[in-house]
């Protein structure tokens, strides 16, 4: 099992518990041990007992904002615990008046990045047990003894190139920040796809998306994805056909991308919830490239004052598309 930070987690409970013991906060989103030592899944804490099973560890990826339409519903304040991507989900969600700011406490975590258990497993290439972080490296223990590999290179893939490993909002930051990030490979898929040709594009994501289920678990993990209605689900008139063949996948994936044009936090939890692994990120990215490109940089999340560009019009806001 991953050596967990005793020290952090304490903290982190004691701060929650003040507060949901106090009657500030009714419930408390966070995470807990899944059923294998390498899963963290939300915790909805309502009890000390609950907090009891709180964690803080590498594998607390899920993004917990999501969640947080939903139990507004029912609980009259809830406090939610927010990495960098976390924060950013809120913003989007306060932006489309999905949820009240005066409704939630948010604290903050500044995050090292999440590993991923096939990259750790690969690299182990034996039955893994456990793992124990040391100055940047990941030591993987596994039945035939120790490997020992950068921890940069284990993490899950929309870790790799965060920007903003620290929230961007928070009502109290639970531990320092951590350092500045750069991601110059941000866009090198999205650049490599934009060079073939448009018949070789074509090929590439039908291939891709010929593999979805249309099991919507991309839509449900999304934190862009807050309409009331989805337009799958609308009879009258019916936009999205039940037939199971390509063309509908098509449709699904590239409505449900260019909804987000301007709004997709680049969080990545439509990529990892997607039991076929289509590179839905590498959809997005595209987006978010002609978005920075047409109306000049800028990152969903990062301020719930600052409108989307798609939302917003300036005299100067170009009138063509990209002949991308």
């Amino acid at each position: 099992m991953a050596e967990r930070n005793t020290e952090q987690i304490e903290k982190i409970r004691d701060v929650v518990a003040q507060d949901l013991l106090s009657g500030r906060i009714d419930l408390l989103l966070g995470w807990e041990k899944g059923h294998y030592w390498w899963q963290s899944r939300p915790l909805f804490a309502r009890s000390k007992k609950d907090l009891d099973k709180l964690v803080w560890d590498p594998f607390c990826a899920v993004n917990l904002s999501r969640y947080l339409p939903d139990e507004l519903k029912i609980h009259s304040k809830v406090g939610v615990l927010v990495k960098g991507c976390d924060a950013r989900a809120f913003n989007r969600l306060l932006q489309d008046h999905m949820v009240q700011r005066d409704r939630v406490v948010l604290y903050g975590l500044p995050c090292p990045g999440m590993l991923d258990y096939s990259r750790l497993a690969e690299e182990a290439g034996g039955n893994l047990v456990g793992l124990v972080e040391q100055n940047g490296r990941v030591i993987l223990k596994t039945d035939s003894g120790e490997k020992e590999a950068e921890r940069k290179d284990l993490l899950i893939e929309k870790c790799r190139d965060c920007l903003y490993p620290n929230p961007v909002v928070y009502d109290q930051m639970l531990f320092s920040p951590q350092g500045e990030k750069s991601a110059p490979e941000r866009f090198k898929v999205v650049e490599e796809l934009e060079n073939l040709s448009a018949e070789e594009r074509f090929a590439y994501w039908e291939k891709e998306l010929s593999r979805c289920l249309r099991c919507y678990a991309c839509r449900q993990a999304c934190p862009y994805c807050s309409c009331r209605e989805c337009f799958v689900e609308q009879e009258n008139p019916r936009w999205q056909g039940r037939a199971y063949q390509t063309s509908e996948n098509f449709m699904f994936h590239l409505v449900r991308a260019y909804h987000g044009a301007g709004r997709c936090i680049d969080c990545g939890e439509c990529e990892r919830a997607c039991p076929v692994g289509i590179p839905l990120q590498e959809l997005n990215r595209k987006l978010i490239k002609d978005i920075n490109e047409l109306y000049g940089d800028y990152e969903a999340g990062l301020d719930a004052e600052l409108e989307p560009p798609l939302l917003t019009y300036r005299p100067d806001d170009p009138a063509a598309f990209s002949e991308k």
